[in-house]
């Protein structure tokens, strides 16, 4: 695997990230465009970052049509529920246009820019990150990166898997912005208000 290649012994250049410097380093770039993140050790700790959230300010929040199946994320669901949280699945973008809170995983998270690479396939599920108010990104804390340039050979690898399948792969930095002629910047008007990335430490390692 890929991240396995990145992380072995046999590179040291890109050593697991065990005392934080890419975190703090992705944590400062993101703040930077806007957005937020946490890191946390289980889904729990998420779930209830998530649900105590200024930004989800109705208790509801879409997903991508099976991400409760997801193999890992798919857990936070019920968690969610558990704090009196709707959980919908994504249906047409009219359906999702200003939800209240979007709910999405990523593939990679990315030290260099604080950037978050989405693989979004279906139209559901990229309305999920386009068209709600805020989105909150939970991404495995193993899929930390450095450098943008380190997302090359896993979109290598999203392409290659399914040869008869549309890949559409977008990198995420920050709320939407828009400017116009007059170098006016908004926040919001054509995306997300809001981004919240939480990073989730190894299932491996939270195990006491």
């Amino acid at each position: 695997m890929y991240l396995a290649r990145i992380h072995g012994p046999g590179n040291p250049a890109y050593a697991r990230d065990k005392s934080g410097p890419y975190f703090t380093h992705f944590q400062k770039r993101l703040s930077a465009s806007g957005g937020e993140s946490h890191r946390v050790a289980c889904l729990e700790e998420a779930a209830a970052i998530i649900a105590a959230h200024p930004a989800l300010h109705a208790a509801e929040i879409v997903v991508q049509p099976n991400f409760g199946q997801h193999s890992r994320w798919g857990a936070i669901l019920p968690l969610l529920s558990n704090q009196g949280i709707t959980i919908r699945e994504a249906g047409s973008p009219a359906s999702v246009a200003d939800a209240p809170a979007g709910l999405s995983g990523a593939e990679l998270a990315i030290s260099e820019t604080g950037s978050v690479l989405l693989a979004e396939n279906t139209l559901e599920a990229r309305v999920v990150s386009m068209l709600t108010l805020a989105h909150f990104v939970l991404v495995s804390e193993d899929r930390l990166v450095p450098m943008l340039d380190d997302a090359a050979a896993i979109l290598q690898q999203l392409a290659r898997a399914g040869s008869d399948q549309r890949h559409y792969m977008s990198f995420v930095t920050g709320p939407s912005r828009t400017a116009d002629i007059e170098r006016t910047l908004t926040i919001g008007v054509q995306g997300p208000k809001t981004l919240c990335v939480i990073l989730v430490a190894d299932e491996e390692e939270a195990k006491p």
